[in-house]
């Protein structure tokens, strides 16, 4: 019980805690996007060549761009959380 309230307790700001966590689901989902998008231009092969092609080749870049996008964010995120203490 004394983890839970913890984890409940309103003395210490949950902003960090909160803003990692959302930054590994995010990474999380972007991965499987690429995944599920890569997986869906290897099966168009068969229908159009050149157009699965690009896809194969433009996921893995659009899937680090996404996730560097994604970093970009939290940073963002997480120094503004830090400009709110340094101030006190």
């Amino acid at each position: 019980m004394d983890m839970l309230s913890n984890f409940l307790s309103f003395e210490k700001p949950m902003g960090e805690v909160l803003t990692k966590f959302l930054f590994y689901v995010g990474i999380i989902f972007i991965v499987l996007w690429g995944l599920r998008t890569e997986w869906h231009w290897i099966m168009y092969f068969d229908n159009d060549w050149d157009r699965a092609l690009w896809g194969v080749i433009w996921t893995p870049i659009a899937t680090i761009l996404r996730l560097l996008a994604l970093r970009v964010g939290a940073e963002l995120a997480l120094s503004v959380l830090r400009l709110d203490k340094t101030k006190a």
